[in-house]
């Protein structure tokens, strides 16, 4: 009788003491982000100095601070910059697989910017297979915050009819509400769709306003579109030194198209003094990218190959561009 007592006694124990561990188990899964936060210690304080690091270009220790912090459930925003840190190869190598990863739990916590970054993965097959469908998913999350690069994004969408059926109007209407929001990408596609009449009516007039709008904001597309409208003399007198001068903004902001246009002015002395250094240099930069004619132009320079039979009214490669 006695052993039966003890024998139920213990079992009883043994049960109180699983539905305990059982609780316990179950309360730590479900406060896992209160137990790391509790284990950060100082968040504020970690969080303004992983901000002060990346403000200085201390991007080794930033990362490894935003890492920390990303762990966060509720941390959208450093879940979002560490995520474009792996995306830029800052503070590091580049790699697309951690971005997204980061992005994604951004982008599920809210984080517009996060949102129009996977929209943009998806577009661009960055680390992925192009997904227009998973694009549009994104960018339309983003959009409907009011984010105007997506809008821009989805605008692309539709005129190239990517994931979507075609549609210039649509494109030209969701470029209409970005630019009024102050987006200088959603400026030069107006410019670009004014230009050509997509979507619109075909204006000169419209287009040079919207591109103008654009460049005096340093958009570095705009300012190469400007230049060749100079350059070409539509909507203004022929200018090739304004053009030259237009490039040379753009240029200096890392546009591949307009280093490489800019080099062969500076090779063959069109609309600027000739000046083979200037004019390697600006190969270089264009090559380093890879512009496949800069780099063919470089190597022909390197190798002392005449150039100058080249007929310098048809050197350029200008082309109106979109974002």
């Amino acid at each position: 009788m006695n052993y039966n007592k003890s024998t139920k006694l213990k079992y009883r124990i043994l049960g109180v003491t699983i539905a305990l561990f059982m609780y316990l188990i179950f309360y730590c899964l479900h406060n896992l982000d209160n137990i790391y936060i509790y284990y950060l210690g100082d968040v504020k304080s970690l969080y303004e100095k992983a901000e002060m690091c990346y403000k200085e270009k201390d991007y080794v220790k930033a990362r490894k601070l935003y890492t920390k912090l990303a762990r966060i459930d509720s941390a959208s925003r450093c879940q979002y910059i560490i995520g474009d840190m792996f995306y830029q190869g800052k503070g590091g190598k580049i790699n697309y697989k951690n971005a997204r990863k980061y992005f994604l739990k951004a982008a599920q916590g809210g984080n517009a910017d996060a949102q129009n970054n996977l929209g943009y993965i998806y577009v661009h097959g960055k680390g992925v297979d192009i997904d227009y469908n998973e694009a549009k998913k994104w960018l339309r999350m983003a959009a409907a915050q009011g984010h105007t690069q997506a809008l821009v994004g989805l605008g692309g969408l539709y005129r190239n009819g990517w994931g979507v059926i075609k549609s210039l109007k649509e494109a030209f209407k969701l470029y209409r509400r970005a630019a009024a929001r102050g987006n200088t990408d959603a400026m030069n596609n107006l410019g670009y769709m004014h230009l050509f009449g997509y979507g619109t009516y075909t204006s000169s007039k419209e287009a040079i306003y919207w591109l103008q709008k654009s460049a005096s904001q340093n958009n570095a597309i705009a300012q190469y579109n400007l230049a060749i409208l100079w350059i070409e003399g539509h909507g203004y007198p022929k200018n090739i030194s304004k053009g030259a001068e237009l490039l040379s903004f753009a240029a200096k902001q890392g546009l591949a198209g307009a280093q490489f246009n800019l080099g062969l002015m500076y090779l063959y002395g069109k609309g600027v003094e000739k000046n083979i250094v200037k004019a390697k240099d600006l190969f270089l930069q264009a090559s380093t990218q890879g512009h496949k004619r800069a780099t063919t132009y470089l190597s022909s320079i390197n190798r002392n190959y005449d150039l100058n039979n080249i007929e310098t009214d048809s050197i350029l490669d200008l082309k109106i561009i979109a974002r």
